[in-house]
């Protein structure tokens, strides 16, 4: 039987997921999508043809008709589906993982997903690693994990620390920490932005405990995520330079494809990782 999915929200990763649907990447349907942008929805539907394009739903309710509910539309959006996803038994899957950083919300959908039929998913995103970081997080002897993100001054843009610190990106000529703190406090600060730091922290050793910084770097075309973790397992450290989406600087383009294929697994006969 072919899965039927829904889309919170419809900008740049949404895109990459409705065009990997229309050619078969991912074996599923998208039946219904919802987006407050008309023009979003437009994009989103011009990856089908006209038989097979999804319907636009009126609220967010409409969306637990589909037997999986994507989320691509920014962490208020995970406050509004998440939960009634899971009680619905739905399975939902959460791109604005940085949501997850506030203690309430996330204990209020981890309930919702031990009593739901549905299963949670959170893909890995931008970073890499994140199998390791959960095993050495196993063992109980994970010490210390750290994220250390930098990106070119424009993928900063708008985000609420940047703005409400008066800081002038334009400004910027050599490589400058504009962040330093745990992914509890980068989850607020950027939320446009880190969501990576917040899924390491689920992994590993939790948001509050998990040391972020971000440097806005002029010299730097791609987005890098470096992870650094210690502990009785021994060391960990990845680094990964993505590629900005073409359309939005704010994204890597691998956190699209990192959807994609976690989409694609679901119905895979041979799941590689996790």
């Amino acid at each position: 039987m072919t899965r039927s999915i829904a889309i919170f929200g419809c900008g740049t990763i949404a895109t990459e997921i409705a065009r990997a649907i229309a050619d078969g990447t991912i074996p599923a349907t998208l039946d219904v999508i919802y987006d407050r942008h008309p023009e979003q929805i437009a994009a989103t539907q011009d990856q089908f043809d006209d038989r097979s394009q999804p319907v636009e739903a009126s609220g967010p309710d409409d969306l637990l008709e589909a037997d999986l509910i994507v989320e691509a539309a920014g962490q208020t959006a995970v406050e509004e589906i998440a939960t009634d996803a899971l009680e619905a038994d739905r399975d939902c899957l959460l791109l604005s993982i940085g949501a997850l950083a506030d203690e309430t919300l996330r204990e209020e959908i981890v309930d919702a997903a031990r009593t739901s039929k549905g299963r949670l998913y959170a893909p890995s995103g931008a970073i890499a690693g994140l199998d390791s970081i959960k095993a050495a997080a196993l063992t109980g002897e994970l010490e210390s994990v750290s994220l250390t993100t930098t990106k070119p001054p424009a993928g900063l843009e708008g985000a609420p620390y940047v703005v409400d610190n008066d800081i002038d990106l334009s400004a910027i000529g050599e490589p400058t920490v504009i962040f330093e703190g745990p992914a509890t406090d980068a989850a607020a600060a950027f939320p446009s932005n880190i969501n990576v730091a917040v899924a390491l922290s689920l992994a590993g050793i939790g948001p509050d405990e998990t040391a972020v910084k971000i440097i806005a770097d002029p010299d730097e075309e791609n987005n890098v995520h470096r992870i650094s973790a210690d502990g009785g397992s021994g060391d960990i450290e990845t680094t990964v330079r993505n590629v900005p989406s073409p359309t939005n600087p704010k994204t890597s383009y691998l956190a699209a494809v990192s959807a994609i294929e976690k989409l694609r697994s679901l119905e895979a006969s041979i799941d590689i990782g996790t």
